[in-house]
């Protein structure tokens, strides 16, 4: 799996490692050690010694990068202690032999001669099992890069944590949507069976226009977020088959898009408007109303809805449902904390108010 963006500050932190410590501090270390003479007065005298400190540090390579993340992630603590204490116990004896050997045979002048001390130093420590080691130097190795090595793993293992959340997040998403689905087809075919009742003749115009409905829950409704003006026409068709469906409710609802096709979650309002016409007094008398208003410009999204109620019709009946419960856990999920939903159902009124903030 990829995030797509990979976090670059291990690889800044590894470079400034090497260019900082081993380039540097290291390089300094030897310069002292060799006591060359430096009658320019350079910054940088005898150059070839940077290389030579590189070279002595490449042997912690597979450490940092292969051995330690392995043991790191298998939470084998105990053997990471002791393969430390072993690889820097053993490896830089026979590696700090082979690297002087090397630079004594291709170097001239003076500092030829600090490389074949070296070359002897070492080859006495690599006879000498459990002694012999430049602690001064092995211990700032250990400590550098071992610290790197956590450093990695840290790091990849909150890209791991990453990854997860985010798959977590998708399977959510779409088990709600999943979930509002067939709920919303259910209604709409109990719409379209009354129309079919009553002898309605457009009732096939009316199937058509819920063909193109469904086709926007199963294609557009899919995508994390849609056009705001498809969403929008989307509840246009809806309230018009339910207006058709009641003639003679009081039906007014108003839509203003200032925001032209800004992406939106889609399906957000829909089981609100559901809920008022499948609760709502109009069903039983002409006196009841349904009005409402979305409001939506390139900064927020405004939605208001209000209906009357039948008098034995209980708030449980307009806060739960399928639809609502998801409607609340989506907007938890793409808006925290720049949401305000507020549900009331007091004095023969059920109302909805929701304020969205939408990211520039």
């Amino acid at each position: 799996m990829s995030t797509g963006k990979t976090n670059k500050f291990p690889l800044l932190l590894e470079l400034f490692t090497w260019l900082l410590y081993v380039a540097l501090y290291k390089y300094g270390y030897y310069l002292q050690v060799a006591a060359l003479p430096n009658t320019d007065f350079d910054n940088f005298p005898h150059v070839s010694l940077v290389a030579y400190a590189v070279a002595m540090t490449f042997y912690i390579i597979p450490f940092y990068r292969v051995i330690a993340p392995a043991l790191l992630h298998r939470n084998r603590y105990a053997a990471l202690f002791v393969v430390t204490v072993a690889y820097f116990a053993l490896v830089p004896k026979l590696t700090n032999w082979l690297v002087s050997y090397v630079f004594m045979n291709v170097s001239e002048g003076p500092v030829r001669g600090f490389y074949t001390n070296q070359f002897n130093l070492y080859w006495l420590h690599v006879h000498r099992l459990f002694a012999g080691w430049d602690l001064k130097i092995l211990l700032t190795d250990c400590v550098a890069f071992l610290s790197l090595a956590f450093t990695r793993y840290a790091f990849k293992v909150e890209q791991g944590k990453r990854l997860l959340e985010k798959e977590y997040f998708r399977l959510q998403v779409d088990a709600l949507k999943a979930q509002l689905n067939p709920h919303f087809l259910f209604n709409m075919l109990n719409s379209i069976y009354g129309m079919s009742l009553s002898g309605n003749k457009e009732t096939p115009s009316y199937i058509l226009r819920m063909s193109d409905m469904m086709r926007f829950i199963l294609y557009d409704g899919r995508e994390t977020t849609v056009a705001v003006d498809k969403d929008l026409q989307f509840i246009e068709h809806y309230i018009a088959m339910e207006q058709k469906r009641y003639p003679n409710a009081n039906i007014q609802f108003d839509i203003v898009n200032n925001a032209g096709s800004q992406p939106i979650v889609p399906l957000l309002f829909i089981p609100f408007i559901e809920n008022s016409f499948k609760y709502g007094a109009h069903r039983i008398n002409n006196e009841g109303r349904v009005t409402g208003c979305i409001r939506i410009s390139n900064e927020e999204v405004n939605f208001q809805l209000s209906n009357d109620t039948v008098p034995h019709e209980t708030s449980e009946t307009f806060y739960g449902g399928v639809g609502i419960e998801n409607v609340k856990k989506r907007l938890a999920i793409y808006y925290p904390g720049a949401h305000t939903l507020t549900i009331e159902h007091a004095g023969g009124m059920y109302s909805v108010s929701l304020q969205i903030k939408l990211k520039p």
